[in-house]
């Protein structure tokens, strides 16, 4: 059983899905979901089960993401045109799938302040740059203020994701 669950929560397995489950998601978008879905349930349920992943390292950090990816719909720096939701099913599914590399593939990233910084204000403006030159999402004008906007809400919302992903973080609460 500690064989399983180390290839469950293995960083390399942690960024092979990821990253398959980010292209089948913002290349086909909807059009995957029915692929792309049931993948991240599967692997989420076997990091819950067998890795002892707990819920709030995945869920906490998702609805960070969600809720500033919508409040940037809601204010035009994003525009998605095939979506009713303020967001699209797709986009929530990327945040829940993201979730799962903060505690594992990327959690030395956390353990640096500064670092988690730098790369909220450069590598998640990028990855949302990738995905608006996909055909993804729009980015609202002017283009440069919207980046703008994306480099200062990530910089200082980066390593918030880190800080409530940490497995003891809800216990951490309670003890306050």
């Amino acid at each position: 059983m500690q064989a399983i669950k180390q290839i469950v929560t293995s960083k390399p397995l942690n960024l092979i899905i990821f990253n398959l489950l980010w292209v089948g998601l913002v290349l086909g978008r909807d059009s995957l979901i029915h692929l792309t879905l049931p993948s991240l349930l599967i692997y989420l349920a076997c990091l819950l089960r067998i890795g002892d992943l707990k819920v709030h390292q995945v869920l906490l950090p998702a609805i960070i993401g969600i809720t500033i990816d919508s409040s940037l719909t809601f204010f035009g720096i994003f525009n998605f045109p095939d979506s009713s939701l303020i967001i699209p099913l797709w986009l929530i599914v990327l945040w829940i799938n993201f979730s799962t590399t903060i505690p594992l593939s990327l959690s030395f990233i956390g353990k640096n302040k500064l670092v988690a910084f730098g790369l909220g204000a450069t590598a998640l403006p990028l990855n949302y740059a990738v995905g608006e030159r996909l055909g993804a999402v729009t980015f609202g004008e002017p283009y440069l203020f919207s980046i703008l906007v994306l480099v200062l809400v990530w910089s200082v919302s980066f390593p918030i994701l880190f800080m409530v992903s940490h497995e003891n973080f809800t216990e951490r609460l309670h003890m306050r």
